[in-house]
């Protein structure tokens, strides 16, 4: 009896947080699997793509850290920063104007910026091709073209997460500030933007991310010598995947890994994204 009683309460108790435990180890394996089986294949001695690897090499490593690679690789953490700088200072006005105030066409005004979040990117990206080529602009194709298109799908990422931060917002701070004298642009300058920083470089983060990874809309704007990393990865995939081009895919994802780690080391990053963590 006491064995019976013993398991009824281990299976009350201790069973669902087993099968919770095992629920998330299936996920990171399924997560982090192919991750872990791209860079194995990565160091495989010969040019196929074999797993596990077949001998010890890190010549793809080389190839992928030379010219043919290093320069797309290079375009699209330029054009990424260009995105990120551009999307924000434009998000900022625009996330204060649909926050503070309530006027005519502000609903219409809230469906156009949010759009591209909910309109894939391959339909951004061939209507904006459409518009270059009527307004005879087709010489403003790659680097321009690609940072007009980037701007359009990362803005509102940017615009989101600082209107998440003027929610959060204390109501009384500005008050509080105009009883001390302070103006409305001091009140902006030194009380308002400080508390709402965490959330505008958390939609700077999120549009270099979403820049660096776009390959939808990219593969329209592209041209020969201005072409991100993504589409030249997606080209390459033609002829195969080779270990070089493992090698290349790890270098993607490290890149906006280490970008996250140091920002959220350096600003709170992952205060704003999973709530303030409690500090001993």
């Amino acid at each position: 009896m006491s064995v019976r009683r013993t398991f009824d309460r281990w299976r009350a108790n201790a069973a669902p947080w087993a099968v919770l435990r095992a629920f998330v180890v299936f996920v990171y394996v399924f997560s982090l699997g192919p991750i872990l089986i791209t860079a194995a294949v990565s160091f495989n001695a010969t040019n196929r793509s074999f797993f596990p690897p077949r001998g010890f090499s890190l010549r793809w490593w080389e190839r992928a850290l030379g010219p043919e690679w290093l320069d797309p690789l290079l375009f699209s953490v330029k054009l990424g920063a260009l995105t990120a700088i551009i999307g924000t200072v434009l998000a900022l006005p625009l996330a204060f104007a649909l926050y503070r105030y309530r006027f005519r066409g502000r609903q219409a005004l809230v469906a156009l910026t949010l759009g591209p979040l909910m309109m894939p990117t391959l339909v951004t990206g061939v209507g904006l091709l459409q518009l270059f080529q009527q307004l005879g602009w087709r010489d403003q194709l790659g680097f321009i073209g690609l940072l007009v298109g980037h701007v359009v799908i990362c803005m509102p990422f940017a615009v989101r997460t600082v209107s998440v931060s003027l929610h959060t917002l204390p109501p009384n701070v500005e008050l509080a500030a105009a009883s001390l004298g302070a103006t409305r642009a001091a009140t902006l300058r030194w009380v308002v933007l400080p508390l709402v920083k965490t959330g505008v470089i958390a939609g700077a983060v999120f549009a270099f991310i979403h820049s660096f990874t776009d390959v939808n809309l990219s593969i329209f704007l592209a041209r020969p010598g201005e072409t991100p990393i993504t589409v030249k990865i997606l080209g390459f995939l033609e002829f195969g995947f080779a270990p070089t081009l493992a090698a290349v895919s790890v270098i993607t994802l490290l890149v906006p890994l280490v970008l996250v780690a140091v920002i959220e080391r350096a600003s709170g990053l992952g205060d704003f994204v999973y709530g303030e963590r409690r500090r001993g």
